[in-house]
């Protein structure tokens, strides 16, 4: 006989009681985690990396807060309001300046009248596609840079010391091995800053 409904056994009473509570029981753990849950990203206005922004690293506290991609002429005030990790009222003026591509600040809830910038470590700056400063690195960090191996890296840095400072990239010409063809090829990871 079709259509003739039998009744549920206790058992499956049961067992679509449990399931029904289960779902209604997800849904509302659902709703909770998605109300309380902090909003991804609403606290960085630049977070993706376009044409034309800086990465910029911030340390808060000891802590890597993370890279920033900020317009051009960001400050140390502007990244902080826009990080949420210190108050950038509080800063003593050392937030006047614009920030560079690869610049990594520094601030402490001990010191909040000031910030210390530095820069990106080598790899760091590689990984993010940033060009490093000839004059600023170490070996360590110069052998990171692909096509430069460990003679060459060494070779690069006395000629550095030799010099005082690059005040061109064309001067690495000057070692041997390095043609305008490796030149080209190392401009993208290279740079000479002011």
């Amino acid at each position: 006989m079709i259509g003739k409904r039998r009744p549920l056994t206790k058992i499956q009473a049961e067992g679509l009681a449990v399931v029904v509570a289960m779902t209604a029981l997800f849904y509302v753990f659902v709703l909770l985690v998605s109300f309380f849950r902090p909003f991804a990203d609403t606290t960085v206005p630049f977070g993706i990396d376009d044409p034309g922004t800086l990465a910029v690293a911030l340390n808060a506290d000891g802590q890597e807060r993370g890279v920033f991609f900020m317009p051009p002429g960001t400050t140390v005030a502007d990244l902080l309001s826009a990080s949420g990790a210190a108050p950038a009222s509080s800063l003593d003026g050392s937030d006047d300046r614009p920030l560079l591509a690869s610049d990594k600040v520094y601030v402490t809830s001990a010191s909040k009248s000031l910030a210390v910038i530095g820069r990106m470590g080598g790899a760091q700056s590689l990984a993010l596609d940033l060009p490093l400063d000839i004059n600023r690195l170490a070996l360590e960090e110069l052998v990171l840079v692909p096509g430069i191996g460990d003679k060459m890296a060494v070779e690069i840095i006395a000629l550095r010391e030799k010099k005082g400072r690059f005040r061109t990239l064309d001067e690495l010409k000057e070692i041997r091995g390095i043609k305008e063809k490796k030149l080209s090829h190392l401009r993208r990871f290279l740079r000479v800053l002011p």
